[in-house]
């Protein structure tokens, strides 16, 4: 283009600047074009300069949209690209939920350590004849404060013969259906929420013989779950690089792999 439109007035420059915005190939190929058409435009004294810029502006605009969002269908719009892009998206995903799962298992499990030699060993003392209050731990624990092992020995009607944890300065009477699981299997390990709030990582175990009946080992689960709430927020943060990467590489891939712009007649 001659320096003369660059220098000349401020209505063709910015149109000149504004074909910047079609895509590259667009413009390699209907740049002179158009600014011939505007050239012609102006010239044509029989066109009233009041109505030809606002249909001129109202064209270009219509038209950048129409060409950007061709360009754009066309450079990501192909359903190879689309499908590789999804499924590494699905993988991503699939990837960033396991770790999660796989951690988050591992940590539950981990919770139960203490409470499976506790509820053993109560369980043991009472099946060789030993009385429950003589082997529960005078010493109580508060379940919704400490972090301290708890445990609770029951009969077979549920009731409490002894107890180191309390709530509220009383033992907690657990729900029918862990009694009837540990009756039926010997042990549950379940998490127990004696109240809104509390979560418990309870081990159960049922007791058989002459002082027979229940004995429940359980602590307060409150630093495990910050380190699930840890462990969901590192998850959340790797999926989400995951996805960037994926999104960044589908757009570079589709970009330089785009197919080209065919040239008119």
């Amino acid at each position: 283009m001659s320096a003369g439109w660059n220098q000349g007035p401020l209505a063709p420059r910015v149109y000149c600047w504004a074909i910047r915005l079609y895509p590259a190939r667009f413009r390699e190929n209907y740049r002179e074009a158009m600014m011939q058409a505007l050239r012609d435009a102006m010239a044509d004294s029989s066109l009233r300069r009041a109505t030809l810029w606002p249909t001129l502006i109202v064209d270009l605009l219509q038209s950048l949209v129409k060409e950007n969002l061709a360009m754009l269908r066309d450079t990501y719009g192909r359903p190879t690209l689309i499908y590789n892009a999804l499924i590494l998206a699905a993988l991503s995903t699939v990837l960033a939920v396991g770790l999660f799962v796989v951690a988050e298992q591992s940590l539950r499990e981990a919770a139960n350590d203490p409470q499976l030699e506790l509820a053993g060993n109560l369980a043991y003392g009472l099946e060789h004849g030993a009385a429950a209050q003589s082997l529960v731990p005078a010493e109580k624990v508060d379940m919704a404060a400490s972090l301290s092992p708890f445990v609770i020995a029951y009969d077979e009607q549920g009731r409490v013969l002894a107890s180191s944890g309390q709530l509220d300065g009383q033992t907690p009477a657990l729900p029918r259906g862990i009694y009837d699981d540990a009756r039926e299997h010997g042990e549950d390990r379940v998490t127990w929420q004696p109240r809104r709030g509390l979560r418990i990582a309870a081990v159960v175990r049922h007791v058989v013989g002459a002082n027979g009946g229940f004995v429940l080992a359980g602590r307060n689960m409150r630093e495990i779950e910050a380190r699930w709430q840890l462990t969901m927020s590192t998850a959340r943060l790797f999926w989400l690089l995951m996805m960037g990467i994926v999104i960044a590489g589908t757009l570079l891939f589709g970009w330089f792999t785009r197919p080209p712009k065919a040239v008119a007649a």
